[in-house]
């Protein structure tokens, strides 16, 4: 296959083998929604119990995936581990226990080896992008893991629909509208918003002059 810019996430859950079965199976389908959620533009896959990646040919899309993610795990009180990168990639053929030695996959697997107690991991085969992306991503990193489960599940509800009025969100959610603007707004979702923005639009701008490898 040709090579090109791509994205993969790869991930695990936090302290699954100490989860009961049925909160680990929730947490797995909550991935695996996900991964219906990203489109066809992604391929995911579980593996090893409680590992995951993703490949996705729109790195644009990265952060909000991984934001997605973490968000639905978190509304369960749970949480995972991700390392993003964006870099050359040939698409993975399923299972992932196939070997591929491109770029991103490269990157994402080993900074997932690497991580500790941080939750969010960043690598690009381009150091000025890496640093830029690595340093926003630590204060979104800190925010996320400070949300409460019901600020995860408002956000995901607002992420999912953005453009619809709090009024309409509040009613899905269960919650006055007043009650359901303190919720979104607990969770930052503005900046959230922005940081998406902010990435997406630093990466087009890489790509245009040519920064990557």
């Amino acid at each position: 296959m040709s090579i090109s810019i791509a994205g993969v996430i790869t991930g695990d859950l936090v302290g699954s083998t100490e989860m009961e079965e049925t909160l680990r199976r929730r947490c797995i389908e909550a991935i695996e929604q996900c991964f219906s959620v990203f489109g066809e533009s992604a391929k995911g896959e579980i593996y090893r119990g409680d590992a995951f990646q993703i490949y996705t040919v729109e790195p644009a899309s990265l952060v909000k995936m991984a934001i997605i993610l973490r968000l639905s795990l978190l509304s369960l009180g749970q949480d995972a581990r991700l390392s993003l990168s964006v870099a050359e990639a040939t698409e993975r053929e399923l299972p992932v226990r196939i070997s591929n030695n491109s770029e991103a996959f490269t990157l994402s697997g080993r900074n997932l080896d690497a991580m500790k107690s941080t939750r969010l991991a960043f690598s690009a085969d381009s150091e000025p992008f890496t640093s830029d992306v690595k340093i926003v991503l630590s204060f979104l990193d800190d925010h996320l893991s400070q949300m409460t489960a019901k600020m995860a599940r408002a956000l995901l509800l607002w992420l999912d629909n953005p453009s619809k009025q709090h009024a309409e969100l509040a009613e899905n959610f269960g919650v006055s509208r007043s009650a359901f603007t303190r919720i979104i707004n607990r969770a930052n979702y503005v900046r959230i918003d922005e940081t998406l923005r902010w990435y997406a639009d630093r990466l087009i701008r890489y790509q245009r002059n040519g920064m990557f490898c």
